[in-house]
């Protein structure tokens, strides 16, 4: 989602520290029970109780799962295409208009639902990361408080709201390299031109998101072909223009049908 991969690599942190650990001692106890479970001298009600128990997580997690890969496989190319191609003016407008209200060399993800702010995660220049989100459905952050760390006033993302509205849009998040010639991405040193985009949100199904990379500066063959053949969440429709999807939650961030789409729209190495 990020190109330099800040909040992939702050949710893959947790969940190896945490959420990983935690699902193996999980499957090693199921395993151990339903072993017991097996053997008729060594079963007890406490085992029946565990082997139910997993079973159950396990047929919940596996429906999460074929619930997220079917609400992944509901939103198609040509719908977020012909999206683009309706609203590109305003998508365009909102992303020029952050990119002139935010302070230099700061970087910043702004997430809404309806009105209210759901996410607000700021990198102002020579200051540490910030990740903000809101406690539960239907509360807000605040907003005013953590846009004075990058210069952004509450009128200026209020009409930033106001236009990712008009656009059909969800979420923006931009970065500003300032006067760098190159960064390193990836762990490649790349000419600012060919990374310094700005992502749309346009939509989010179940816990993934469909996002525009829009690239200010038409990105050069190797992005292009980087992007085609090795990213496996882009895929280049234009110079200036690149699809996206993020599911980190899941750990697949895998754009889906992306050879599918490739062939359909008759992308090809340049």
């Amino acid at each position: 989602m990020l190109i330099a991969g800040e909040e992939f690599d702050l949710l893959f942190a947790f969940t190896a520290i945490f959420w990983l650990p935690l699902l193996l001692i999980g499957l090693g106890v199921l395993i151990f029970n339903i072993i017991r479970f097996c053997k008729p001298q060594t079963r007890t009600t406490r085992s029946r109780i565990v082997v139910i128990w997993g079973a159950a997580n396990i047929l919940l997690a596996i429906g999460v799962w074929l619930q997220e890969k079917h609400s992944s496989s509901q939103v198609d190319a040509d719908n977020l295409i012909a999206h683009y191609e309706q609203h590109e003016a305003e998508i365009w407008d909102a992303a020029k208009y952050a990119r002139s209200a935010m302070d230099s060399g700061a970087w910043m993800r702004l997430e809404f639902d309806g009105k209210d702010v759901a996410m607000f995660h700021t990198h102002p220049a020579g200051d540490t990361v910030s990740y903000k989100w809101r406690e539960y459905r239907g509360t807000s952050l605040d907003a005013a408080s953590i846009g004075r760390r990058i210069g952004l006033t509450p009128n200026e993302i209020e009409s930033l709201r106001q236009r990712l509205n008009a656009a059909g849009c969800v979420s923006i998040e931009l970065k500003n390299y300032g006067t760098a010639d190159s960064v390193t991405s990836h762990g490649k040193t790349r000419h600012v031109s060919d990374v310094d985009f700005i992502t749309i949100g346009r939509c989010r199904h179940s816990m993934s998101m469909y996002f525009y990379n829009l690239h200010p500066h038409p990105m050069s063959d190797t992005t292009w072909n980087y992007l085609l053949l090795s990213d496996e969440t882009r895929i280049p429709v234009c110079d200036t223009m690149a699809l996206e999807y993020g599911s980190p939650a899941f750990g697949d961030i895998s754009y889906p049908l992306k050879k599918e789409i490739i062939k359909q729209l008759k992308l090809t190495a340049r």
